[in-house]
């Protein structure tokens, strides 16, 4: 499955998937949920459960995530925060909108090119954090970013 819309919050506590991404994942069951959520502007809102322990892989790398669901669409189906970042042991530039993170020994290195189009940086990459900014991922219930090689 292909889910348009994703992002990585560096400033998320939390990972949030919408309640209409979830339908497409064929409704699993969800976890209670009593914590609020609270946004930067102090709103606050009820999530609808937690999904537990969705299979997460991109270039590789495959953790576990309790992702929050929450009643949607919203501008984004899929939302990636700190506690993604920490599971995959990332370093994530927004500056220079870079993420890197290691994989079997080795340092994996993804680039934004819609944001270095032409740069050194951007034409050696394999992969492009455009993927996971703006483009899509395949939720089955994997991730991969659209430039994905096997």
């Amino acid at each position: 499955m292909i889910v348009f819309g994703t992002i990585i919050d560096e400033g998320a506590s939390v990972s949030i998937i919408s309640s209409t991404s979830l339908k497409a994942l064929g409704l699993p069951l969800l976890l209670p949920e009593k914590q609020k959520l609270s946004g930067f502007n102090k709103g606050t809102s009820r999530p609808l459960g937690i999904l537990p322990k969705l299979l997460i892989t991109l270039r590789k790398k495959t953790i576990h995530l309790n992702m929050m669901v929450v009643q949607g669409p919203l501008d984004y189906n899929l939302l990636l925060g700190c506690d993604y970042i920490y599971s995959m042991e990332a370093i994530v530039s927004t500056f220079f909108r870079v993420m890197c993170f290691p994989r079997e020994g080795r340092l994996v290195q993804l680039v934004d090119q819609l944001s270095f189009p032409g740069s050194n940086a951007a034409m050696n990459q394999e992969s492009s954090l455009n993927g996971l900014f703006a483009s899509a991922m395949s939720l089955q219930p994997s991730f991969h970013p659209p430039n994905y090689r096997k």
